[in-house]
């Protein structure tokens, strides 16, 4: 997931819904009158989100055959990602939200950052980081791995880059052994999306931004490489340089 979403946009939701169908992909869109989408923007998004879905299933084998978005209006900002946000629910379902709040609307947000979020979200489908029917056990350092092969996915094939959410400093590598001496029941918000009491914000997305480059580095594989591997496997080779020489 890119960010989180409260219960409270959850459950202030309407009720109404309208479904756009295109091949293996099924939109629903959630709202009435006054908190949903118009038809301009229905539009919009089912084109950009049906290219996307096109693009990452000629990448991603293992990406569910049938796809089923939500998408949703918020109120809430979400600027720093877009002002679009998604979250991967369950093996072939995945929850997108849009601010209205977002410097140009609706429409703004969907044609700058849908697209990336797409291919974030899929990623998450494709290699199984579901928050039901996870594929994962528990930890932050599999967090960061999973959320840092996405980031980087949707970075090198769409082109759209948050550096609010996603830089990572110099010292990356001290973030990197601070989160692998962490328990494995380490608050999840507190080190991966949400701020922690040093001031730090999105740590784990940063972390496994840097755990991907480094082992891209160190290995020379791919992205597309790097996703059929475990964490474990990732984390090796972000921690072993390259023979006859150092990692940056």
């Amino acid at each position: 997931s890119q960010t989180a979403c409260s219960d409270e946009d959850r459950q202030a939701r309407s009720s109404d819904v309208s479904p756009e169908a295109t091949g293996s992909l099924t939109i629903f869109f959630e709202g009435g009158a006054e908190t949903g989408f118009s038809d301009d923007e229905k539009q919009l998004i089912t084109d950009l989100a049906g290219s996307a879905e096109a693009e990452v299933r000629a990448l991603l084998p293992t990406l569910p055959d049938v796809i089923e978005v939500t998408a949703v209006v918020i109120d809430r900002n979400v600027d720093i990602v877009g002002g679009v946000t998604g979250r991967a629910d369950a093996p072939g379902k995945v929850l997108i939200e849009f601010s209205s709040v977002f410097p140009g609307g609706i429409s703004a947000a969907a044609q700058g950052a849908l697209s990336s979020t797409i291919f974030h979200e899929f990623h998450h489908l494709a290699r199984g980081w579901t928050i039901q029917g996870n594929r994962f056990g528990p930890g932050i350092p599999i967090a960061a791995v999973n959320e840092g092969l996405a980031t980087v996915f949707a970075e090198e094939y769409t082109g759209v880059y948050f550096e609010e959410t996603y830089s990572y400093p110099e010292d990356a590598a001290a973030w990197l052994q601070e989160i692998l001496a962490l328990p494995v029941d380490a608050d999840y918000s507190t080190w991966m999306m949400g701020e922690h009491p040093d001031g730090r914000n999105s740590i784990g997305y940063r972390v496994g931004r840097y755990i991907v480059h480094q082992a891209t580095v160190n290995s020379g594989k791919s992205i597309l490489e790097l996703s059929s591997l475990a964490p474990e496997e990732i984390l090796r080779l972000a921690e072993t340089p390259p023979a006859g020489g150092n990692s940056p």
